[in-house]
């Protein structure tokens, strides 16, 4: 697994022969005197099977204890994918395994939920997953983390969940939906077929707000990671450009896919 340009925990690809490269960093950044974001980054190693998750959850930094709701979503993403992994394709099939991850999602909010509620104190975190299964891609949102699809051009697949309200004569972002708020989860999800040349990147706000589109789009067309080794170089490059903490996770389908991450942490 691999990422391109900031990140990256994995890199999943596939032409003919599926081969796999892997990689990981942490950055907490300059803001944070900790991190309050999580990311993994998981694909299957059973050979001609592409099943690959890429998960990014952005603490909220008001709240003083949102790193332990991100891990809990980490945490909770990485047990399903240990669990599912032997089953896929061969007991279990796509459209069970998707229902059995919306599930698992919705479990893990009621979770921080009761979390909160039974130790009085606020936490949260956003979450964007990208799951690959074979041909297709499957999203699951909430917040304002963000997944976007590189192909001829740079496109956003999830809708930021915020409001905008006014103060002091000034129009301000707030997020208006994230893991635990409420007891019963509001979630976006969408799927779609993956086309040879893509790549989807997954990324905390706190990324995005520092990433240039034409810089991400140049390099992610330019570069051809063939090994661990070099998918860790592209992170470290990535880092020289962000100057804050963020988490995130690419995933790219150049024959197929592959898949990336990497850790930071974001100014929510």
């Amino acid at each position: 697994m691999q990422k391109e340009i900031y990140d990256l925990s994995g890199v999943l690809r596939k032409a003919g022969v599926m081969r796999k490269y892997a990689g990981c960093l942490s950055v907490k950044g300059n803001y944070r005197k900790k991190n309050q974001d999580r990311a993994c980054c998981l694909s299957s190693s059973k050979k001609g099977i592409l099943f690959a998750v890429g998960c990014v959850c952005d603490g909220i930094g008001s709240f003083a204890q949102s790193e332990i709701a991100a891990e809990m979503i980490r945490v909770g993403i990485e047990r399903w994918f240990l669990g599912m992994e032997p089953l896929y394709p061969e007991n279990i099939d796509e459209e069970s395994l998707i229902d059995d991850l919306d599930m698992t999602i919705r479990e893990l909010n009621e979770l921080i939920w009761i979390y909160r509620k039974e130790n009085g104190i606020d936490i949260g975190c956003t979450m964007s997953l990208l799951v690959l299964l074979n041909e297709k891609y499957h999203v699951f949102h909430v917040g304002d983390s963000k997944i976007l699809l590189i192909d001829d051009r740079v496109s956003q697949i999830t809708k930021d969940e915020v409001s905008v309200v006014e103060r002091d004569g000034k129009l301000k972002t707030l997020l208006a939906n994230f893991m635990g708020k409420v007891e019963e989860l509001w979630m976006n999800q969408s799927s779609g077929s993956l086309v040879p040349g893509e790549t989807f990147l997954v990324g905390s706000d706190g990324l995005f707000k520092r990433l240039r589109e034409d810089i991400l789009f140049d390099v992610i067309r330019r570069k051809n990671v063939q090994s661990d080794t070099e998918a860790e170089d592209v992170l470290k490059w990535g880092r020289r450009i962000i100057y804050q903490e963020f988490w995130s996770g690419l995933l790219r389908v150049p024959g197929m896919p592959y898949i990336l991450d990497k850790a930071a942490g974001s100014r929510s």
